[in-house]
């Protein structure tokens, strides 16, 4: 029971939060730009926690972020922004798929297993090339990063 509380209330906002790390590092990596890292919404409240070189980070408790940049990048640099988070998700769940190989059966493993498999599923979710539904609250009418490539490529 505990570990299921840890895994909704740290293990979910923390893999979004490396998600978003992911396109963050996409946008330093090829421009000279700055990154904004959001956890929760962008609003007033939500202001610059810390900085780690041009990675913004504005942290509040959340289920939900993205990534903002200051400059306009060029497509190249887009496209390994939008990629960026989707790889990050895809390499966390092969990173604790490896663990849990290497785990002997018990609850740990299985928590391991779990958050594996929710870096499985957000890779699908933001790679599959959708605009996402109403039901998906706060992300509802935005593009996916694989709708947003998508379109990139095809401009």
């Amino acid at each position: 029971m505990l570990l299921f509380f840890l895994f909704n209330i740290i293990v979910i906002p923390v893999c979004v939060l490396l998600h978003e790390i992911g396109h963050g590092i996409g946008v330093i990596a090829t421009s000279k730009s700055h990154a904004h890292v959001y956890l929760g919404k962008r609003n007033k409240k939500n202001k610059e926690k810390f900085r780690l070189g041009r990675l913004h980070f504005h942290i509040c408790w959340s289920y939900v972020g993205f990534v903002y940049w200051e400059e306009s990048l060029d497509k190249r640099q887009k496209a390994v922004a939008l990629a960026g988070g989707p790889i990050m998700s895809l390499s966390l769940m092969i990173l604790f798929g490896i663990i849990v190989l290497w785990m002997p059966q018990g609850e740990f493993r299985s928590f391991l297993l779990g958050v594996m498999i929710f870096n499985l599923i957000q890779f699908f979710v933001t790679i599959i090339p959708i605009t996402y539904p109403h039901w998906m609250g706060s992300y509802s009418g935005y593009r996916s990063d694989g709708l947003q490539l998508i379109r990139l490529f095809r401009s």
